[in-house]
């Protein structure tokens, strides 16, 4: 029962971890390959994985998605500009920004869909949360700019870019786990969600990294072995945690402990390269006390209902 009790609250520590490290390691060892074959290749390996696990459990595949279709295409779309611009963000801005600007900006999409259900007042505690989130990263990536100190040598326009990426990356990924919070209640499991959520991405990044993928398969034995251990340290372990965990703790809990994750980066990063500038660390510090705070606030809501279809309709269509 104990146990029990600890496998939630372990899940989102692992995905913190992992998280964080996967960021790291893409920016330092990966630059010599495009961020839509480490995506392609990392998601693709993951849903092998999440296929072969629900068919061996015995439950539906597809299922989910022939039944919510619309919502699930949603979460599709919400999945593509989430994973994808987290990936492509490593390569414009360090990795302990980006994780620290993507982390904030999750917070920050689930309590703007909040706002829009009804379900929390622009002057709640909550939203005092997210505006100090807000000037916590615009002072992070003021003083990334203007001091021109970093772990990277980045151009103004690269870090422009890195910082758009990861704030819509972030922003999406918190209306995916607001969106997708409430499937459970129509009889989805983790697997399944898990199984339903990527079909989009897959076509998207193989279509645009196929000629790329065709050269690194064929030739390049060694980096294909680290896209492999990649794919399960960046997405196969902590996707299926974070589901998990938000299936166990509810989307609001969850994202009491992601603040860890800029933290953890930056951590790497000063025993790995180091950082030349003071006030960066200090900014993504405080930045992740803020999110801490903030998100300690939202942690009592729960996500609202979304009725793509009743549980009885769920339960009554055949695989």
């Amino acid at each position: 029962m104990n146990s029990g009790k600890l496998l939630a609250p372990f899940s989102i520590f692992m995905y913190c971890i992992c998280t964080a490290l996967s960021a790291v390691w893409i920016s330092f060892s990966f630059t010599g390959v495009s961020g839509f074959v480490v995506t392609f290749f990392s998601l693709f390996v993951a849903f092998c994985v999440f296929v072969f696990l629900q068919k061996r459990s015995g439950g539906p595949v597809f299922k989910l998605t022939r039944v919510f279709f619309g919502e699930m295409l949603i979460l599709n779309v919400l999945t593509l500009t989430s994973w994808l611009f987290a990936f492509l963000s490593l390569y414009k801005i360090e990795p302990s920004i980006e994780c620290a600007v993507f982390q904030g900006s999750l917070p920050i999409g689930v309590l703007l869909c909040e706002l829009f259900a009804g379900r929390v007042s622009v002057f709640s505690k909550r939203a005092l949360g997210i505006f100090l989130i807000a000037i916590n990263l615009a002072a992070l990536v003021i003083f990334r700019f203007y001091t021109g100190d970093g772990v990277f040598h980045f151009t103004a326009e690269e870090l422009r870019l890195g910082v758009f990426l990861a704030v819509t990356g972030g922003l999406t990924a918190g209306i995916y786990v607001f969106r997708s919070a409430k499937l459970y209640d129509y009889g989805a499991s983790t697997l399944e969600i898990l199984c339903n959520r990527f079909f989009l991405l897959l076509i998207v990044t193989g279509a645009i990294s196929a000629s790329e993928l065709v050269g690194i398969t064929t030739m390049d034995s060694f980096m294909l072995l680290k896209l492999l251990l990649l794919a399960f340290i960046s997405v196969v372990i902590p996707v299926f945690a974070l589901q998990y965990s938000v299936q166990k703790l509810g989307a609001p809990r969850v994202s009491i402990i992601t603040p860890f994750i800029p933290a953890i980066a930056l951590t790497i990063e000063m025993f790995t390269k180091g950082w030349p500038s003071f006030w960066v660390p200090l900014f993504i510090v405080t930045t992740c006390l803020s999110i801490l705070l903030a998100n300690f606030w939202m942690r009592k809501k729960k996500a609202p209902d979304i009725a793509p279809a009743t549980s009885a309709e769920y339960s009554a269509s055949k695989v």
